[in-house]
C-alpha cells in the first residue's frame, strides 16, 4: 500500500511506474484503481491494475492496461456474470484460486478431478458451471490441497489397482472387512 492507503498493483514484466497517457499526454502512475460495473442493473467492484492518471478519483478513468491487467478485468467480468445468474460460491476466479492453490495447470486439474482436459478452462471461462460432485471435489481441494498435488515428476498418481492393502484399508474402515475381505483372496486353483 503507498501512503494513501491505495494497495498497488502488480508491475509485470518490469515496467515504469510512470508513464504518460498517450490520449492526453499527462501522467499515469501504477497502481490498482476500484472500478465497477453494472450487469443486470447490478454493480459489482474490483481492484483494477494497470496505469491511472488518478487513483483516487472515481470519476477520472483515463488509464492504460497491458495483457495482464486486461486478464484481471477479463476474469472480474466472468465473475460478476456468475454472482449475477445466482451463482454464490463456485464462480470463476474462486475456482481458478483452488486450482492454482493446487499447483494445477487446468488441463492437469482436469485430469486430476476426472472432468477432462478443457473443464478448467471452461469453469474459469464461465462457459459452464461445475457439476455438484466436482463442486464437492472443489470444496476438499479447498481444504486439502495437498491431496490434489502433482508430485515433482507432474505425473498423476495411479489408482490403486489389485492391492490387498487398500482393499483390506476399505473394508475394514467400514466394518466389513471379516465379511467380504474373503472374496479378494486369490482362489487356489483347482486340481
Amino acid at each position: 500500500m503507498d501512503e494513501k492507503g491505495v494497495t498497488m498493483g502488480k508491475n509485470p514484466r518490469n515496467y515504469p511506474d510512470t508513464i504518460p497517457s498517450a490520449e492526453s499526454g499527462r501522467p499515469m502512475t501504477r497502481g490498482e484503481k476500484l472500478v465497477s460495473f453494472k450487469i443486470k442493473g447490478k454493480t459489482y467492484t474490483y481492484f483494477q491494475p494497470g496505469w491511472w492518471c488518478s487513483l483516487s478519483d472515481p470519476d477520472d478513468m483515463e488509464g492504460q492496461l497491458v495483457d495482464e491487467d486486461n486478464q484481471v478485468a477479463d476474469m472480474a467480468r466472468r465473475t460478476a456474470e456468475a454472482l449475477a445468474k445466482g451463482e454464490k460460491v463456485f464462480v470463476p476466479v474462486v475456482i481458478r484460486a483452488i486450482r492454482q492453490g493446487c499447483g494445477l495447470s487446468q488441463r492437469e486439474a482436469g485430469l486430476v478431478f476426472g472432468t477432462g482436459e478443457k473443464s478448467f478452462e471452461k469453469y474459469e471461462s464461465g462457459e459452464i458451471k461445475p457439476s455438484a460432485p466436482t463442486k464437492r471435489l472443489l470444496k476438499l481441494a479447498m481444504e486439502r490441497p495437498e491431496l490434489f498435488r502433482l508430485p515433482q515428476n507432474r505425473q498423476r498418481a495411479a489408482f490403486p489397482d489389485d492391492n490387498n492393502t487398500f482393499v483390506h484399508e476399505a473394508l475394514r474402515a467400514a466394518h466389513i472387512d471379516r465379511l467380504y475381505f474373503p472374496l479378494f483372496v486369490e482362489p487356489e486353483p483347482v486340481q
